[in-house]
């Protein structure tokens, strides 16, 4: 007779204690940022002041009650509720866009005394909800035409507004969560790649005009895409007309480079060549590898690293925390890091995958995209993988609007995983 002796935990004990070991993380990790370092290289003074530490700590109680409200919520709440919450974010964009002060040339914050509100975090709840309500209403599945351009005007408006601030992280994550919406409604591959072989033709012609200053790269891509559309057997008008978007998105780059901010195209240029401007927009990416990389296996120890400490490293309470945790942590700490949010992330897509409504299943798997996008692109940033965009590891990095809402997300993902069963 089987015995059990350690009982399954639920989906939701589990997400719950994944959140939990993650605010742990985030005040151990801010605490030691906003300490100084001790030794040869002793430093009292870090460059971040305590009430850092101290306002996350709020935050993460405001967390807790912003997850608990979202899970003790009806779901049919969120469901029917989804166009006035999509409404009220796009207002409160364009509000933003209108009244808030310019802080750092950018308009994204409302300023409430000492905190500061970001509307553009809450629109990505909103836009999760309404892409969902849209998309469960055509559950079929058919691949009907109309739900698809319905659901990409629904995701334009909040990403021009986005833009407009600017702040192109977070208009990517809302690229993501359509993306995301969009083939969990059951297109295939086929689309995707018809939506994204375009911005690979714009990426490997600004490779080629800006960077190498030769055509060969974009011409071999191009060539690798025409055998890949033959060996696929994709229809002559497909592959006519998918060949056709990507020459035409590849010559408009050079249009769309134009209307890019300086500081946006030199951190483009930097990422490709960070010692360009080593003491400019390459100085982050390469500090942030230098902590990784002093790091090793098991870390300088808690506390003690220097690039941290000697405050070499910028934004390392924010959008560069994980690279704190990589130095003073090492490889171990690091991959633990990643570990927690593996957990999220499959967890996710098992509620994802399991939900018996239409509609939750597209909002849990619109949390989990939000999750694994955030982190993925936080980590390959802080790695040097890509550019630097300015986007915070959710929970972990120090600020409130996007702890509460990743809060929020949470409590939405074990909302669903404690109706499995619904009907």
């Amino acid at each position: 007779m089987r015995q059990d002796w350690l009982p399954r935990a639920s989906s939701g004990t589990i997400l719950l204690w994944s959140f939990a070991a993650l605010c742990l993380f985030s005040l151990a990790t801010l605490w030691s940022v906003t300490e100084g370092i001790r030794g040869p290289y002793e430093m009292t003074d870090s460059g971040v002041a305590k009430a850092i530490f101290w306002r996350q700590a709020i935050w993460i109680v405001i967390g807790w009650l912003a997850l608990l409200a979202a899970m003790r919520t009806s779901l049919q709440f969120f469901e029917e509720s989804a166009p006035l919450l999509y409404l009220g974010a796009v207002a409160m964009l364009v509000l933003v866009l209108a009244i808030a002060p310019e802080i750092a040339g950018a308009r994204r914050w409302f300023s409430l005394g000492p905190l500061r509100l970001q509307p553009s975090e809450p629109a990505k709840i909103a836009l999760v909800l309404v892409l969902a309500r849209l998309f469960s209403s055509y559950a079929s599945r058919d691949r009907q035409l109309l739900p698809v351009i319905g659901s990409l005007l629904l995701a334009a408006i909040p990403l021009a507004l986005v833009l407009r601030e600017p702040d192109l992280g977070t208009s990517l994550v809302y690229v993501a969560l359509w993306l995301g919406a969009v083939y969990w409604f059951g297109l295939s591959w086929v689309f995707l790649l018809s939506v994204g072989s375009p911005l690979l033709s714009a990426i490997f012609n600004f490779y080629s005009e800006s960077v190498v200053h030769q055509a060969w790269p974009w011409g071999a891509y191009l060539l690798v895409l025409m055998a890949g559309l033959s060996v696929a057997r994709f229809r002559l008008l497909e592959s006519f007309l998918l060949v056709l978007a990507n020459i035409a998105t590849g010559i408009g780059t050079s249009f769309l480079w134009g209307g890019l901010k300086p500081y946006q195209q030199e951190r483009i240029l930097t990422f490709f060549d960070p010692t360009r401007d080593q003491f400019g927009t390459g100085y982050q990416a390469i500090q942030s590898k230098v902590a990784i990389g002093s790091g090793g296996l098991f870390g300088t120890e808690y506390l003690q690293g220097t690039q941290k400490g000697l405050a070499f490293l910028p934004e390392r309470h924010t959008d560069f925390i994980f690279s704190v945790v990589g130095e003073e942590l090492g490889f171990i700490g690091a991959l633990l890091l990643i570990g927690i949010y593996l957990v999220i992330i499959l967890k996710g897509l098992e509620i994802a995958r399991t939900a018996r409504k239409s509609f939750s299943s597209q909002v849990a798997l619109g949390v989990t995209i939000y999750f694994a996008f955030h982190v993925l692109v936080n980590i390959a940033i802080t790695t040097g993988l890509l550019p630097v965009t300015g986007l915070p590891l959710p929970v972990m990095s120090y600020g409130g609007s996007n702890l509460v809402v990743s809060a929020f997300m949470l409590g939405l993902l074990v909302n669903i995983g404690s109706r499995t069963f619904e009907s």
